[in-house]
């Protein structure tokens, strides 16, 4: 590719010259797919889900996520984006090939047949002076195995024949576009000088910021694991000095307070557990090379291994506050998602904490305002919408999840609507001491009172 062609990438995109296409049109792909869109491209939207691929075409976006619908159904009417899950056709048809598949784990071990099946699949249809663009986080050294397989499978070479980016997604639920557009700066990386010009040149046309350019795909695979080790590992600090404050009889959120009002302390909050598809998985995809490279990552083990031992610490704090008696106790937890305020319940603590009660004979009702059902969750447990009835007559209310729903739960409303013996376990730290004056409230990292 010529100098003047890259110059002209941008124009050649907007008027359609230049077509993208994004395989796997999930989170990830959905939010690539929209700010392209929105910055003026043509777009095939590839996904094997036949559902997903018809909600596109039929302009029947079940989407959540702010900007994407509206994008998405302009986009159509203008004849500048259709779904197919023709992999081949889509890669046939387009210059510009953006990966977003979604990485799987195994006992822990990546799972890139994903990544391998849809490389493979553009591979058969690769053309000269066509760009490849990985985003799923990967382990590190991956993108240099996809581009042996392509120069084996093609004969041609990456920088002279086709160009390769590797850029991992940087976004979170509910504020995806956003993020891509003007929250943080693009991570970019290529294989030569020329795709690393091409990075420049097109990640301009969808965000305000100066992207970072890495020197090798290696260290900005790396980074985007350290992104979410350095969390896992934060996380797991504070918790662990939580369960000590618990004993000490002293307030982890007051001296986290403290500790942060200078800048070299950036203590994260004690929690009842990690969830989500990011942080708990990335710690294993670098434990995975480090393994490979004969190096022990212990703090990486450590910390998941504090995080993921959070629910059942909980529930035994929960289970010396319970009476014993013949009668079945009854749990409500409330919040099923990962995370406060959206729809996401991949991989979230709620999971650990149902079967640590109902392995106790405890028997449990799920609260969430996204979601009325779950096929993950075991038969006998209900899920509903109605905090009301969610609570009604439970021994103990847990707060697994930061939805702004529960920040103003008080005693009151327990009276009212559960009973004046019901015990209010705060797994986040979000409850005022304040409000529970007729009822007992438990604290993660405070002692019981």
């Amino acid at each position: 590719m010529k100098t003047e062609e890259i110059e002209d990438l941008p124009k050649d995109i907007r008027t359609g010259k230049k077509i993208i296409s994004v395989y796997g049109i999930g989170f990830v792909g959905t939010a690539i797919t929209s700010v392209w869109l929105r910055a003026g491209a043509t777009v095939i939207a590839v996904d094997k889900n036949n559902k997903i691929v018809n909600s596109i075409n039929d302009k029947k976006i079940a989407n959540t996520e702010p900007k994407a619908k509206e994008a998405f159904i302009e986009a159509v009417n203008n004849k500048k984006l259709f779904g197919t899950r023709n992999i081949k056709l889509a890669a046939k048809k387009s210059q510009i090939k953006i990966v977003s598949v979604p990485v799987g784990i195994k006992n822990h071990i990546a799972d890139l047949s994903n990544v391998y099946s849809v490389i493979d699949d553009i591979t058969i249809n690769l053309n000269r002076n066509d760009i490849i663009i990985m985003t799923p986080t990967v382990p590190i050294g991956t993108s240099n195995q996809l581009i042996k397989r392509m120069e084996s499978k093609t004969k041609m070479k990456v920088n002279e024949d086709f160009f390769y980016i590797y850029s991992p997604e940087r976004i979170a639920i509910g504020q995806a576009i956003a993020d891509i557009e003007n929250n943080y700066p693009a991570i970019i990386s290529g294989v030569g000088k020329k795709s690393l010009k091409i990075a420049k040149k097109i990640f301009g046309m969808i965000s305000s910021k100066n992207p970072i350019v890495m020197t090798s795909t290696k260290a900005a695979e790396a980074e985007k694991l350290i992104e979410g080790l350095y969390r896992d590992v934060n996380i797991a600090l504070v918790n662990q000095i939580a369960i000590l404050c618990e004993k000490e009889g002293i307030d982890i959120w007051e001296i986290r307070n403290a500790a942060n009002s200078q800048p070299f302390s950036n203590l994260h909050k004690a929690g009842i557990g990690v969830g989500g598809y990011c942080i708990p998985i990335y710690p294993h995809l670098l434990l995975q090379t480090a393994k490979n490279r004969g190096i022990n990552l212990n703090l990486a083990s450590i910390s998941r291994e504090i995080n993921e031992a959070m629910p059942a610490h909980c529930v035994n704090r929960i289970l010396k506050e319970l009476k014993q008696t013949n009668k079945k106790k009854k749990a409500a937890i409330l919040g099923l998602a990962f995370r406060g305020d959206i729809p996401d319940k991949r991989l979230s603590p709620t999971y650990d904490l149902v079967n640590e009660l109902l392995a106790n004979d405890i028997k449990v009702t799920v609260h969430d305002p996204f979601f009325d059902n779950d096929s993950l969750l075991p038969k006998s447990v209900k899920v509903t919408k109605n905090l009301k009835k969610a609570i009604r007559n439970v021994d103990i209310i847990i707060v697994a999840t930061n939805h702004n729903q529960y920040n103003k739960l008080n005693d009151e409303f327990v009276v009212k609507n559960s009973k004046a013996k019901t015990i209010v376990f705060d797994g986040r730290g979000i409850l005022n001491r304040k409000n529970f004056t007729k009822i007992k409230l438990i604290t993660i990292g405070q002692k019981n009172d």
